[in-house]
């Protein structure tokens, strides 16, 4: 009897002490130092960035320039250029340059996309006048080009064109699927061509790119001519020190762009 009397009375100062330690233990808690948060900055995400540069959209015809010979292909020497200060160009090829017609210049053409360019339509013989023309040539000429680019390039989306000379009717334009795409400036390369390496000439059609350039300016030029490729080197060298951003035209004119709407610059 007297045993378990002990045991009763051991157990319930047990259970007496324990509870005083939790006790304890929960006080001691309550007053340890809390960390100060009260002065802490909230960090917030980064902030786009805007580039606020001045932009021109750099446009070559009638390629793509395949190499021959020991000729390189200057499309593909422009797009080198283009890469060293991360500039983007639209090429308006002809058709049958591309899917080796007459020349074989889709590999060209796919470098020019890979790296970033963007490709637009020039017809697919180069010999048809939009103004004038049936309405049967000039869906040939569309539609024979988009299947010669598409052909290199699986899915890819034409979204520009841009008709021979710069000609066209008001009617066509409007029934174009594509945005119809001339231009601001024309550095007349097209009839500097000759002869290939001339310093004068080459700054000749630099000048013409360059003495009146403003912001949202189209400039054409064509990239199956040597003086061409020589001038881009010096084109994109001053654009840069004069703070411009080359971009493409579909990156130019952004929301604005629509199929069937004629554009000379932004």
């Amino acid at each position: 009897m007297f045993f378990h009397r002990f045991y009763r009375i051991c157990t319930c100062v047990l259970l007496v002490l324990t509870c005083l330690l939790m006790a304890g233990c929960l006080q001691a808690e309550s007053h340890r130092p809390q960390p100060d948060t009260s002065s802490e900055e909230v960090t917030q995400p980064p902030a786009p960035i805007v580039d606020t540069r001045p932009r021109v959209a750099l446009t070559y015809d009638d390629g793509p320039h395949e190499k021959y010979l020991d000729t390189p292909s200057r499309t593909k020497l422009i797009v080198d250029e283009l890469d060293k200060y991360g500039y983007h160009a639209t090429f308006f090829v002809v058709g049958n340059r591309v899917d080796g017609t007459e020349y074989n210049g889709g590999d060209a053409m796919v470098y020019a996309a890979n790296h970033g360019n963007e490709i637009g339509i020039h017809g697919y013989t180069h010999n048809a006048n939009y103004a004038e023309c049936t309405d049967a040539i000039f869906e040939y000429e569309m539609n024979e080009t988009l299947k010669a680019i598409q052909s290199k390039l699986p899915g890819y989306e034409v979204r520009v064109m841009r008709p021979v000379g710069g000609e066209i009717s008001n009617e066509r334009v409007a029934k174009t699927p594509f945005a119809v795409v001339n231009w601001s400036v024309d550095t007349l390369d097209w009839k500097l061509n000759r002869p290939i390496g001339d310093a004068a000439t080459i700054e000749e059609i630099v000048n013409n790119a360059l003495k009146n350039i403003k912001d949202g300016d189209i400039v054409l030029m064509h990239d199956i001519h040597g003086n061409t490729y020589e001038a881009t080197v010096i084109i994109l060298q001053r654009l840069n020190e004069m703070g411009f951003n080359v971009v493409t035209v579909s990156e130019l004119l952004g929301d604005d762009l629509e199929p069937g709407r004629l554009y000379t610059q932004k």
